[in-house]
């Protein structure tokens, strides 16, 4: 599939966050915003004081009739997983298995423009979640922005280990997994991009957001 081929996104710079929002405030608003197309009521219920919650549901499910899922006493999901960061320089936090020297692509698989990520540990794989704007982010051994301009690794890295702990259990490994593969299979990069559901395409740093919102932050 070629560019013209892809959604269009939207034009002009992305809205800056607003004052006062924390750190998961911000990444829930943004990534109910990439689903605003399918469902105008998440943006709704996760603007209101308390409702964050909402979105700790299934990429799917968020779009959809997830909404109760957060709520159900039969079906208590959690998103108390932790980010990058926390992986990084935490080896304790981490569970028996995978060790954190394990390469990224025994686990995941990357597509030939982004392999050399793939020859990362894992734990190096962490460490690239720095800046995106050009230099090296003094994190890890190569620029960020040239083979995950949006981190998108490192993320899915973090989303594996919370599972793997059980700190967060929104998202099963299969998920997490086709979220992955399809993004590498539709180039990866700043092309790449899972469908949540048709008609929806979720880009490098919509992935990012709906990741962020199964963390503890």
């Amino acid at each position: 599939m070629t560019i013209n081929q892809q959604q269009d996104r939207p034009s002009g710079e992305p809205a800056q966050p607003q004052a006062g929002l924390s750190a998961s405030g911000n990444a829930r608003r943004r990534f109910t915003r990439a689903g605003v197309g399918v469902s105008g009521v998440l943006m709704t219920l996760a603007s209101q004081p308390g409702m964050a919650a909402t979105t700790c549901a299934s990429p799917s499910g968020s779009l959809s009739n997830g909404l109760q899922s957060s709520h159900r006493p039969d079906n208590p999901l959690t998103c108390g997983g932790n980010s990058p960061g926390f992986y990084a320089n935490n080896p304790a936090g981490w569970p028996s298995t995978p060790t954190s020297t394990r390469h990224f692509k025994d686990i995941f698989p990357v597509n030939p423009g982004q392999a050399a990520l793939g020859e990362l540990a894992l734990v190096d794989v962490l460490k690239t979640n720095g800046k995106r704007n050009g230099g090296n982010s003094g994190k890890g051994p190569f620029k960020s922005e040239d083979l995950d301009p949006h981190n998108v690794a490192s993320h899915v890295v973090a989303a594996y280990l919370n599972i793997q702990t059980k700190r967060s259990t929104v998202l099963t490994e299969t998920q997490l997994r086709n979220i992955w593969r399809e993004y590498q299979s539709t180039g990866g990069g700043k092309l790449g991009y899972y469908a949540p559901t048709a008609g929806i395409k979720w880009y490098g740093d919509d992935i990012v957001a709906y990741l962020k919102t199964t963390f503890h932050q």
